[in-house]
């Protein structure tokens, strides 16, 4: 990892320039994939990081006290400091505190405008700013506005600098070799060995961890695995590792997740044990031809609804178009950088058109309750001449 150079000082500059367009004092940023990029390092916790204008004093994170060591060791920021529900430990005095310092706050000037991340989020670790933390904002910076960087945040982070596409492919590397591993021991299994999902997300994860994946980063439960009935459940997209035991002749779908340098690998792919119902292959191929519509109209320029309609198309001609979910993407790039943008039609993200450097995870939810399910989440990098899906494994299903 040593010889990719992220430039996280850029990173904290582009949210600099970002504030300047909104005539920002400073702002308290609470979002993981604004924290992560920011300091470079995983940040488990509810921390807040504080950024000045440029020229205005260091920008500073704040996180829970037990955590504090580790981050300023790891991370790229070394202005580091604990709060906790302790007197002297409070957040919002300590971001009081540090306004101050930085010159960007007096109490008896113009009452400041601080960015912070509003709204709600799909992801349980989204961590936007929540009503009692703006309450805590408004008492310590009376008649202060809260103005929302969201969209800053998201504009920064869609357009990846070739390191951080140099990281994702090392992290989607990764997720190849967890998914190697995992058809190796499907295919050199004992005659009446019978595997578990937990014992199938086991073998990815060791791999992926022996290859240089330090986080199983997913907030759906680690390596997702589902088989049979889990497989195959309506619009199904959340398939946490359980002891269910894996059945021959049944989907069987594959989940896993990496992270290197704190960037995002996000691999999944379907297997078949034993022999297939015929049925099931036809849905099987059908599933491909999907994938395969998808990767094609990611292309710059195409709207986000045109790449949907397409591939809806397939599913109708060949008479499974309630079975494919209306979402065909999400975003990847950095810890906590996953829901946005979103491939789907409609007046909301339908006219979002891809870029050239975009990497966007290629997904296809492709279900039928009693049947089977099959899932492909790939990350896929938006070059000048079209899609280029950064893993290796392909989208064929694998009979074992």
């Amino acid at each position: 990892m040593s010889e990719i150079k992220i430039d996280w000082d850029g990173h904290i500059k582009k949210y600099q320039a970002a504030m300047e367009d909104l005539n920002l004092d400073f702002c308290v940023l609470t979002r993981v994939k604004s924290i992560t990029y920011l300091t470079g390092c995983f940040v488990p916790w509810k921390s807040y990081f504080f950024l000045p204008k440029e020229g205005m004093g260091e920008p500073e994170l704040f996180t829970v006290l037990l955590d504090v060591e580790r981050i300023r060791a790891e991370g790229n920021l070394k202005n580091i400091s604990g709060w906790g529900p302790l007197k002297g430990f409070y957040i919002e005095k300590k971001l009081l505190k540090t306004a101050r310092k930085a010159g960007v706050y007096n109490a008896k000037g113009t009452p400041p405008r601080i960015g912070v991340e509003l709204g709600l989020d799909i992801c349980v670790t989204g961590q936007m700013l929540s009503y009692t933390e703006a309450e805590l904002l408004k008492q310590v910076f009376p008649r202060c506005e809260l103005v929302d960087f969201n969209d800053k945040s998201e504009r920064i982070q869609l357009i990846k600098e070739p390191e951080e596409i140099t990281m994702l492919r090392k992290a989607s590397e990764i997720t190849d070799i967890g998914q190697e591993a995992v058809k190796k021991e499907l295919r050199e299994r004992p005659e009446g060995k019978v595997f578990t999902e937990n014992e199938i997300a086991g073998i990815g994860t060791l791999a992926m961890r022996k290859a240089g994946s330090n986080y199983e980063w997913t907030f759906t439960g680690s390596q997702e695995i589902g088989s049979g009935h889990r497989a195959s459940w309506t619009f199904n997209g959340c398939t946490p590792a359980t002891n269910k035991e894996v059945k021959e002749g049944e989907s069987l779908l594959v989940d896993l997740h990496s992270e290197y340098g704190c960037y995002l690998g996000d691999l999944s792919h379907n297997y078949i044990l034993g022999s297939c119902p015929p049925e099931l292959k036809k849905f099987n191929e059908v599933y491909e031809q999907l994938c395969y519509t998808l990767i094609d109209n990611m292309y710059p320029g195409n709207s986000f609804d045109n790449c949907y309609q397409e591939v809806q198309k397939v599913a109708e001609k060949e008479g499974y178009a309630n079975d494919l979910f209306f979402g065909l993407g999400h975003g990847i790039g950095i810890i906590g950088n996953e829901s946005s943008p979103v491939v789907v039609p409609g007046k909301d993200w339908g006219s979002n058109v891809f870029e050239e450097n975009m990497v966007e995870i290629a997904a296809v939810v492709f279900n039928r309750p009693g049947l089977g399910g099959l899932r492909l989440e790939s990350p896929t990098l938006i070059t000048s001449k079209g899609a280029e899906v950064l893993p290796k494994t392909p989208f064929e299903v694998d009979y074992v």
